[in-house]
């Protein structure tokens, strides 16, 4: 490999809904784009599975819509067990496998080249360059993009986050169990449910999906003790035997600086996640191609300054201000819990807020 064939416009660390979206983008403006991925390609993550926007023409194209495994109207509150409000809300149920891989496949039909089981060891800026140490080898670009979830170590080692604190972040443990559709329909319907808690500063859900509902439970990691037993609780109650579950960190905070130059953090590794629900897919989609935007602007003006990637901010103002809004919910929820302030009239309250807000 000479070192022309391995100088990229733009490098990409993960091939989730985030790195593969900015890949594609990069790849459609022309850039010459590389999207690492350390895992086989397709593979799964630890994730409800739930998106609000997938369907949208302007997001994945309408092709998605053959991976989606059931569309969901309506949301079902649930207070100490008992049901307290419900809400007409269309969101989309999916295979996190299928819907990463069917963006990745999107790119590389775009022109954007692909390596995976090629993890990131090392990543130097220098004035001129990015250059990459993969256990592939090297390669080097004008910009990386880090899409590479909660344990970026794109964040790590250019220094945009060196680690989130314990009251940064979420924890969520989730398992799958098998079901059949036809007893999928006779117990859930299509609904999504959401389980809060007088005595717990989070919540749990279930998704129903094809062939198995996705249930789990999570809350910010500073207040996460016993949350397996929690959880393990929360199956009982409801009639599951969960043998497998994942555990996985959600960010409940943005980074003020997602960037610096010729660096970009998009989706989870740069904090971009509706905190209060701990949603990140639909931000990850729109973080990623705002990345790809200022990426053909800098390389278009052959303009890398720290000026430059500070628009990066301002392209992703319209959804900033719905995470820092998501932000404020999730303190005052937690508040609630903290002075023992929830009643099924708060709750019910909070809800109508956050859901219209």
């Amino acid at each position: 490999m000479n070192s022309q064939e391995n100088f990229y416009d733009v490098i990409i660390v993960g091939a989730g809904p985030g790195g593969s979206s900015a890949a594609e983008k990069c790849a459609e403006y022309g850039l010459k784009t590389l999207l690492l991925e350390k895992e086989k390609l397709p593979r799964d993550k630890p994730c409800g599975g739930m998106c609000t926007i997938i369907e949208k023409p302007k997001v994945c194209g309408p092709a998605v819509t053959k991976i989606i495994e059931r569309k969901s109207d309506c949301f079902k509150f649930y207070f100490n067990g008992k049901p307290i409000r419900t809400f007409k809300y269309t969101s989309f149920l999916f295979s996190r496998k299928k819907l990463d891989y069917f963006i990745t496949k999107r790119a590389i039909k775009a022109g954007a080249k692909v390596i995976d089981k090629c993890k990131v060891n090392d990543i130097e800026i220098g004035e001129n360059k990015v250059h990459v140490v993969t256990e592939k080898g090297s390669f080097n670009s004008k910009i990386i993009i880090g899409a590479d979830g909660v344990n970026s170590i794109v964040a790590k080692k250019t220094g945009l986050n060196k680690g989130w604190n314990i009251n940064e972040v979420s924890l969520a443990i989730k398992s799958e169990i098998k079901m059949s559709n036809k007893e999928i329909e006779k117990r859930f319907g299509k609904d999504i449910l959401i389980y809060v808690y007088s005595d717990f500063s989070g919540y749990g859900w279930i998704f129903p999906k094809n062939g198995c509902v996705n249930i789990g439970i999570g809350c910010r990691l500073s207040r996460s003790d016993k949350l397996r037993d929690r959880f393990d609780n929360f199956a009982q109650q409801l009639g599951f035997e969960s043998k497998e579950v994942q555990a996985h960190m959600i960010p409940t905070e943005l980074l003020k600086k997602p960037y610096k130059k010729r660096a970009l953090l998009c989706g989870d590794a740069g904090g971009f996640v509706y905190s209060i629900f701990g949603a990140g897919i639909e931000l990850a989609i729109r973080s990623g191609k705002a990345a790809a935007i200022l990426c053909n602007e800098a390389i278009k003006n052959d303009d890398f300054s720290l000026k430059m990637f500070k628009k990066y901010n301002s392209i992703c103002k319209p959804f900033i201000t719905d995470i820092k809004t998501s932000s404020r919910r999730l303190r005052m929820f937690e508040f609630a819990i903290k002075y023992n302030l929830v009643s099924s009239f708060t709750v019910n309250v909070f809800l109508k807020y956050l859901i219209k807000g």
